[in-house]
């Protein structure tokens, strides 16, 4: 299981030792349990290497990698860069102009596009419940075009709600934080609930 943390590793290091950091499977309080696996993620301009911290539950006993909120799970790629090709697509740039935009190769950008389509009306829903649930004065969303576009907008919202009621933050790290870093998940992932 993935805990998406903040970005500064001493002041995730420091919440979990003492004991900060809740459990995403039982709430329960998280205790250092060494390292994950080194990654190598893509930024915009070169690669950063990084280790994430782990942290095994004192009550189920199961262990979480604490992902920094700049990251999505099972993505080599910073999610800004990935929100940037997706933001992209939603205004109408096609997987070659998002591709050159973003200095990745077109099959990865298209493999992006594709895992965020596939899911495009659960995400607008999912962002839409997070806004609403953050901006008591939001009534309506305008229908962007496409269902692509819609979830970019929700999620957009929701960032915007989210910024507001806690503390400014990139969208594309308050994407990460409601999806538990599932954004662009293969898979099911369980994503969280607003407050």
């Amino acid at each position: 299981m993935v805990l998406i943390v903040g970005n500064e590793p001493e002041v995730v290091g420091a919440d979990l030792r003492a004991g900060k950091l809740a459990c995403p499977h039982c709430e329960a309080d998280l205790r250092p349990w060494g390292s994950a696996r080194l990654r190598t993620t893509r930024l915009a301009v070169g690669v950063e290497r990084h280790q994430p911290r782990r942290g095994r539950c004192r009550g189920c006993k199961k262990t979480s990698v604490l992902l920094a909120e700049r990251f999505f799970a099972r993505r080599v790629d910073e999610a800004a860069l990935i929100g940037e090709a997706l933001f992209a697509k939603a205004t109408g740039s096609g997987q070659r102009a998002a591709a050159a935009r973003t200095g990745r190769a077109r099959e990865t950008v298209r493999n992006w596009f594709a895992r965020f389509g596939h899911r495009a009306a659960e995400l607008s829903r999912h962002f839409l419940a997070w806004a609403l649930a953050l901006d008591a004065r939001l009534h309506e969303v305008s229908p962007q075009g496409s269902g692509f576009a819609d979830a970019v907008e929700a999620l957009a919202l929701a960032a915007r709600a989210a910024s507001i009621c806690f503390s400014p933050k990139p969208v594309w790290s308050w994407a990460s934080r409601m999806t538990a870093g599932g954004l662009l998940a293969n898979t099911t992932w369980p994503y969280p609930a607003p407050p």
